[in-house]
């Protein structure tokens, strides 16, 4: 399959459904990172004579029915989750935005002002929503604002565990990239979950204007003593105009007690236009989630051996019982076309869509957040070259746990339910079609 991004706790491929004719992202992940991430480690011991344990994932699930229950235009969709029993993986399929983010940074071409007001009202509405169901996103950054068809913004790559009970979420460890990263998350063992996602909102909105971080270092622990130690400074160029400084100063506030909370967000003078253009309230922007039993039971669609299944109907495609993958070597560059056989390939569109998924080196639709250690240097992997390492997502761990493409195999031919390609990102499999029907 065509892989399109990876992040700390899954590969995302361009998965296509023959059914509806339409292009999906799927994220694999894996089962056993998923549950470390929840606090759950290892096997649970057998109890006798009591009641069998509950199911390690079913905290998990619980959390991805209420993503498959999120619905509002700035949030992107979770359309299915395919699970296979008798592997570690986890499938989740989510609609694909072909536009990408809303910005690469950085750039010597950011936003206008006018431009940058209109997403971060966007973005403003996705996370008031979001909050609402009790969800913190906790890695709010311009490559997880995507774009969709009509130019509006939608928030990606959503984490599972993020859920809280009350009024805030209390955090206790720290996930996201590091330039993104409020400065209590390094100095408390516990802050609040909501402000942090308004510091993120924050050093964002700089982003778009300014094309940069507002802090900035190549050792990460340098970056984090700016984080919690420097004040904001605007650079001369762009000009930029004082409600928006204003707005920029207090979102970033040392002290999460003091910053700039939601609602005052929505009603400052920059993003009303001087109360010209209100926001809708939380009651017409808001409404919340109820999960059914029905719901919990069909979290996910249980598929068997997907990759197994993905290989049976490549061979059945091209009568043939050999191999069609095992053949294949290591492809010259611009040689992906001569490789594909009469029906194979998506077609020129196709690669083109593919190319510019490829420049943006990331998924378009990936849930999960990243985790990274405060002791020590993070090691960091940005797929499209040298960018500054701050800016891109810190990596905890690696695991030999990580899905790769030989677990779902890559390049089976177009016309199966899913069809398959080349970069890293949103892929599919046979069972995405099945799922996002």
């Amino acid at each position: 399959m065509d892989s399109i991004g990876q992040g700390s706790y899954g590969i995302v491929k361009l998965a296509y459904n023959e059914e509806d004719e339409t292009h999906y992202a799927m994220k694999i992940l894996s089962k056993k990172k998923l549950m470390k991430k929840a606090g759950i480690f290892g096997r649970i011991a057998p109890s006798r004579g009591k009641a069998a344990p509950a199911n390690p994932l079913d905290r998990i699930y619980r959390e991805i029915a209420i993503l498959k229950k999120l619905d509002h235009p700035n949030v992107v969709k979770l359309v299915e989750v395919l699970d296979d029993p008798e592997e570690d993986h986890l499938y989740l399929v989510f609609e694909l935005l072909e536009r990408g983010e809303v910005l690469r940074v950085p750039t010597d071409t950011p936003l206008s002002e006018a431009q940058a007001r209109q997403y971060f009202r966007d973005v403003v509405m996705g996370i008031e929503y979001l909050h609402y169901q009790r969800i913190i996103h906790r890695d709010i950054k311009p490559a997880n604002l995507l774009l969709g068809e009509d130019g509006r913004v939608q928030i990606a790559d959503l984490g599972v565990c993020n859920e809280f009970h009350g009024q805030d979420a209390f955090l206790s460890s720290t996930a996201g990239t590091p330039a993104f990263t409020a400065p209590e998350a390094l100095n408390s063992r516990q802050f609040s979950g909501k402000a942090c996602d308004l510091w993120s909102m924050g050093v964002t909105l700089f982003s778009l204007v300014f094309g940069d971080v507002p802090f900035l270092d190549d050792n990460v622990l340098t970056l984090y003593h700016k984080i919690k130690t420097e004040t904001v400074r605007f650079p001369d160029r762009p000009a930029i105009s004082e409600p928006l400084k204003d707005l920029i100063s207090r979102l970033l506030l040392k002290d999460p007690a003091a910053r700039i909370t939601l609602p005052e967000v929505k009603e400052h003078p920059w993003v009303t236009a001087d109360g010209a253009e209100p926001l809708p309230s939380e009651e017409e922007n808001c409404v919340l989630i109820e999960l059914s039993e029905e719901d919990l039971e069909g979290v996910v669609t249980s598929i068997p051996k997907l990759d197994t299944l993905i290989l049976i109907k490549t061979m059945l495609k091209n009568h043939s019982f050999q191999n069609p993958f095992s053949a294949r070597g290591p492809r010259a560059p611009g040689a992906a076309a001569e490789h594909r056989g009469p029906g194979q390939g998506l077609g020129q569109g196709r690669e083109s869509r593919l190319g510019r998924f490829q420049l943006s080196g990331r998924s378009n639709s990936a849930p999960g957040s990243y985790g990274w250690a405060k002791e020590r240097q993070v090691s960091v992997d940005y797929p499209s070259g040298p960018v500054l390492a701050a800016v891109r997502e810190a990596v905890r761990e690696v695991s030999a746990a990580e899905p790769s493409t030989a677990s779902i195999p890559e390049g089976e031919p177009g016309r199966e339910e899913a069809h398959a390609g080349e970069p890293p990102a949103s892929g599919a499999s046979e069972g995405a079609s099945q799922g996002a029907n």
